[in-house]
């Protein structure tokens, strides 16, 4: 259970409406995970007494720092996303399942920098910026909004450790829509480990009817990374007129060792280790967690 509990956190998704997920929001000690896959049929695919379950993870701050220039996590950020048990090379290996509406893998508030256009990209003195810097103060538009966006799915799973490729999208409307740093074809892949925390275990309150069901959390936690690289800045500004400045301004491309990630938080498992049927007990305790009495077992569970 360590190996799943100890996966996330750290660039994430809002949570999801009602419903998003094909249940209802669930409550009590199963309240984080508004998303899991739990219905999607790989959930079904571990083998009796092996572990099935959801992460949730939230993370209310941190900073995230490129050659040395840190921005804030301010705003919290979110990730679920289930896990089954494959045992096919002889261990067991708990392999991530996606949210159902793949969108919502990595979707955080932006971060807004006052006047960040004018510090990222104006203050080069790049002669090729000049006129989008003069009409960026003529309206009034020199913030600068930076927003984390999931690229590709969550590998590596491990016990404190994963991996994420992301791109660190900037918006302002003088850069146009596409302006990033790191692309889907060429991500910033992060490996952010746990280094410390406070573990809790909470049982189903049901233990006779659930006796395998449990949520383990890792509370209080830092998780670190100093190991990615940063690409090149692309797509900013009419014909990427922009790129070059921010490239210089942040020193793009920026080797591993030169870049930095702190996130602070807490991530939760919902796991069940049955003999048999580990996601429906699952899903049927996240269910009563809310009053709802759980479907018929059959084709109503499976998407």
């Amino acid at each position: 259970m360590l190996a799943a509990a100890g996966v996330l956190i750290y660039a994430g998704v809002v949570a999801a409406p009602a419903m998003a997920a094909s249940y209802p929001p669930p409550g009590g000690i199963y309240a984080p995970f508004t998303d899991c896959p739990i219905k999607n049929r790989i959930m079904r695919g571990s083998p009796p007494g092996t572990a099935t379950g959801c992460i949730a993870s939230v993370s209310t701050s941190g900073t995230f720092t490129i050659n040395g220039i840190p921005v804030a996590i301010t705003h919290p950020v979110i990730v679920q996303f289930g896990v089954w048990s494959d045992l096919s090379s002889g261990n067991q290996v708990l392999q991530p399942v996606p949210v159902r509406d793949k969108n919502k893998a990595l979707i955080a508030e932006p971060e807004v920098i006052p006047n960040g256009l004018l510090v990222l990209v104006c203050s080069s003195g790049d002669p090729a910026v000049a006129e989008l810097c003069q009409k960026a103060v003529d309206k009034g538009q020199t913030d600068l909004s930076v927003q984390v966006k999931f690229v590709g799915p969550i590998s590596d799973f491990g016990l404190v450790t994963f991996t994420l490729p992301i791109k660190v999208s900037l918006e302002n409307p003088l850069l146009g829509g596409k302006c990033s740093i790191g692309s889907n074809s060429d991500p910033i892949v992060l490996h952010p480990e746990i280094t410390s925390g406070n573990l809790a275990f909470m049982n189903d309150p049901d233990p006779v009817r659930f006796p395998s069901t449990a949520v383990l959390a890792i509370e209080d936690a830092v998780a670190q990374d100093d190991t990615f690289s940063v690409p090149v800045a692309t797509g900013c500004g009419p014909k990427g007129v922009a790129n070059a400045s921010i490239n210089s301004f942040l020193g793009l491309p920026s080797p591993s060792g030169n870049n930095h990630l702190v996130l602070n938080g807490t991530s939760s498992f919902a796991d069940d280790f049955s003999e048999m049927d580990q996601a429906k007990n699952l899903l049927e305790a996240f269910l009563i967690s809310v009053g709802v009495p759980p479907a018929s077992p059959s084709g109503a569970f499976l998407e």
